[in-house]
């Protein structure tokens, strides 16, 4: 993990863990605590990799937020014990073939397992002033073919004229034969790609920290920099899972009736995998990318000092399954 505005994210990290101190939304879970800011557009770039805290921007000269989206991604954290000692994960290694007595992970082991990719959360583009912001969720499910669904709440930090809202949208891998060379399926000479759509979003809704279903999600602070008495600071976080859960097209006809009993409802996203391309002998829904969440941020009412609190619960887990999302149940 590195840091090179070590100062700024410190502080917020320190924050937020005091934040929770008087609200986790799901005690007794494993859990992860994002943080958004919006920051000026003139401060010039943030340098970071690896945390928990992003940057929207806000163009003073403009007065409006600098268009960004967040995409939101999973990947299958499948255990491994990579040295065959029995062991799962240990501390990365702290020299090329073990721990020596001056690291701050000595065991005594050598030849330690790393951790495997999708086990850990962090923003990988953490700064939206060039359009984007990259956050990848950590999967606490160890099975392969197994992913941690996840309970997502949200509030904003501040005065109770800032809000921080956005679009929520689905997208998913989309897999296609490119190339069959002689012509006869499952012959194995099959090209597949697969690949996101970008202009096939689905829309799930719509959040706001100022009224998301008549509630709202802010935490109150008076003008002195105190907690309010209106509340006293323990405003409940806005419960947003409904907006990763989607609608599942699993025979792939176009049509969503889960009555028939071939689809899915009220699916957790991030288990939706692409379908299989049945010309060939492989089955793409357990090899492709996860589906994925994107927040398209609302540029009007988001306003220019928000500050938003994300609390991602990992409460549940959900076998992967193949399929072409739908849309969102009753809409």
């Amino acid at each position: 993990m590195k840091f090179l505005k070590l100062p700024i994210l410190l502080m917020t990290l320190i924050f937020s863990v005091a934040c929770l101190a008087a609200g986790n939304p799901r005690p007794g879970f494993p859990h992860d605590t994002l943080i958004f800011h919006v920051k000026k557009a003139a401060s010039g770039v943030v340098n970071c990799d690896g945390g928990h805290a992003s940057f929207i921007r806000y163009d003073e000269v403009a007065m409006e937020i600098v268009p960004v989206d967040i995409y939101i991604t999973m990947v299958d954290w499948n255990q491994v014990d990579n040295d065959g000692d029995g062991l799962f994960d240990e501390d990365p290694a702290g020299d090329a073939n073990g721990d020596t007595f001056d690291d701050d992970d000595f065991d005594g082991l050598i030849d330690e397992d790393g951790v495997e990719p999708g086990a850990e959360t962090a923003f990988t583009d953490c700064d939206g002033l060039d359009g984007d912001i990259t956050l990848v969720m950590r999967d606490t499910d160890p099975r392969a073919g197994w992913i941690s669904s996840q309970e997502w709440f949200i509030r904003g930090i501040g005065k109770p004229e800032q809000n921080f809202a956005f679009w929520t949208n689905a997208d998913q891998v989309t897999c296609v034969l490119v190339d069959d060379p002689d012509g006869t399926p499952n012959t194995g000479d099959e090209v597949v790609d697969c690949s996101y759509d970008n202009s096939d979003w689905i829309p799930l809704g719509y959040v706001s920290t100022d009224d998301y279903n008549g509630e709202i999600c802010v935490k109150q602070v008076s003008l002195k920099g105190k907690n309010s008495k209106k509340g006293g600071g323990k405003t409940p976080f806005c419960d947003i899972t409904e907006e990763f859960q989607v609608d599942v097209d699993v025979d792939g006809d176009g049509v969503f009736d889960v009555d028939a009993g071939f689809d899915l409802a009220d699916q957790f996203i991030f288990s939706v995998s692409c379908l299989d391309v049945p010309e060939t002998d492989v089955d793409e829904s357990f090899g492709c990318a996860l589906s994925r969440m994107i927040w398209d941020v609302d540029e009007v009412n988001t306003t220019s000092k928000a500050k938003a609190q994300v609390f991602v619960s990992h409460t549940g887990s959900a076998k992967l399954k193949g399929g072409k999302i739908h849309g969102k149940h009753g809409q």
